[in-house]
């Protein structure tokens, strides 16, 4: 790990770190890539389907490789030198996305299997880059240098699922394909433009990957603390996801604005989260990091329970703009937390479990919620989820080695 030099504030240093920098130009661009992608997809499913069921075969591309591979590819990121793994994984994601070009309009199977190669690579991509930050981030500045990717990650999502309509509107989907294919190019670029050596071997690889595997599930196991980050890592996820999947019907049945303003909620979001960032640098200066997750787990969980029994406007923007502050803090310190705790030679494996967590936030707690919101109704559905996150956090209450990280 190189240390950042310079004065100022911490987002001065890190942002004076030119391989930080690149990393961070490559997460944005493969994750617009990502969305970009994902709105193609589901536009292709359903003019070959003419079908909402087939609309939903993008997501089940992606829930596949997460569940199968995103621990796996842990492994192997901890085997190999971490730079070419995200190198290779978006030069694959570009190729594959163009390959899919001839067959949009042919053969929904095909798109499916190549859709699914391509998110397998995705679970390679992922634990590489989260491993890599703590490898060129000096440590003091590694909760800053997540707050930003955490954002950054929100941002692109939000704006490549934007930039989906327009680019297919003014270039048609073929085009639009190769654009994606091209910020995956641009990511790749970036990468390779990264000085960052290739690393020592750290372990053998002639060892059994079974037994690799076991040993990161066994390093979890024995660590509380690293248990505690995955699960809330896990449970902001989730809350994310609900929330994106209930905007439309709480922006119309319960803020009375119409569900074609739905993304005012998520973007209130990305607002509190950008404000959050600024104020988690200062914060976490003084405030031991497992205090920060907690409390801001409770007020998270308060602000959930607050947004379900609110349905005037103003009141219900300031409360998603708290959700979006209390978000950042917990993801982000969380994620310090983990890179702080777990040693160089593992961190693929655990950030490969963290990966498949993190996706798994995004299909069955989902599912879950979405029943319980048609079931009962969305502040009914909002308020359970409030009490779920702000029971997690007075759990975390009775965890010292926690509160002490």
């Amino acid at each position: 790990m190189v240390e950042t030099t310079g004065h100022g504030s911490r987002f001065i240093a890190v942002l004076s770190n030119a391989r930080f920098l690149l990393l961070w130009l490559a997460q944005v661009t493969s994750q617009t890539a990502d969305r970009v992608f994902v709105y193609l997809l589901m536009i292709t499913a359903y003019n070959l389907t003419h079908s909402n069921l087939g609309v939903a075969v993008p997501l089940l591309a992606f829930g596949i490789p997460s569940v199968l591979f995103a621990s796996l590819a842990g492994v192997y990121v901890d085997k190999f030198d971490r730079k070419g793994i995200l190198l290779v994984c978006n030069i694959i994601r570009g190729l594959l996305v163009l390959l899919i070009i001839p067959l949009a309009s042919k053969s929904l199977f095909l798109i499916f299997l190549i859709s699914i190669l391509i998110y397998t690579a995705m679970q390679f991509f992922a634990p590489a880059e989260t491993s890599t930050i703590p490898e060129i981030v000096d440590k003091k500045h590694l909760i800053v240098a997540n707050s930003l990717f955490m954002v950054t990650w929100m941002v692109s999502s939000v704006v490549g699922f934007g930039l989906g309509a327009p680019l297919v509107n003014l270039f048609g989907d073929k085009a639009t394909y190769v654009i994606s294919a091209a910020l995956y190019f641009i990511s790749a670029v970036a990468i390779l433009l990264i000085p960052f050596k290739l690393r020592e071997q750290l372990w053998n690889k002639e060892k059994p990957v079974l037994d690799d595997l076991r040993m990161g599930f066994e390093f979890i196991r024995r660590n509380p603390v690293v248990q505690y980050a995955l699960l809330k890592l896990f449970i902001a996820s989730s809350a994310v996801a609900v929330l994106s999947l209930l905007a439309i019907s709480y922006a119309k049945d319960v803020l009375g604005i119409g569900e074609h303003s739905f993304g005012y909620l998520i973007l209130v979001i990305g607002a509190g989260m950008l404000l959050g960032m600024g104020l988690l640098e200062k914060i976490s200066q003084h405030v031991k990091k497992g205090i920060i997750v907690i409390g801001s787990l409770i007020f998270s969980g308060l602000v959930l329970i607050g947004i379900a029994y609110i349905h005037e406007l103003w009141p219900a923007l300031f409360l998603i703009l708290c959700l979006g502050i209390g978000n950042i803090f917990i993801t982000s310190t969380a994620q310090t937390i983990l890179q702080n705790q777990i040693p160089r030679q593992i961190r693929g494996r655990v950030f490969g479990v963290q990966n498949m967590l993190i996706n798994s936030a995004f299909t069955f707690p989902v599912i879950i919620f979405g029943f319980v919101a048609d079931f009962f109704s969305v502040p009914f559905s909002l308020a359970l989820l409030g009490l779920m996150v702000f029971g997690m956090g007075i759990i975390g209450i009775f965890l010292p080695e926690f509160k002490e990280a």
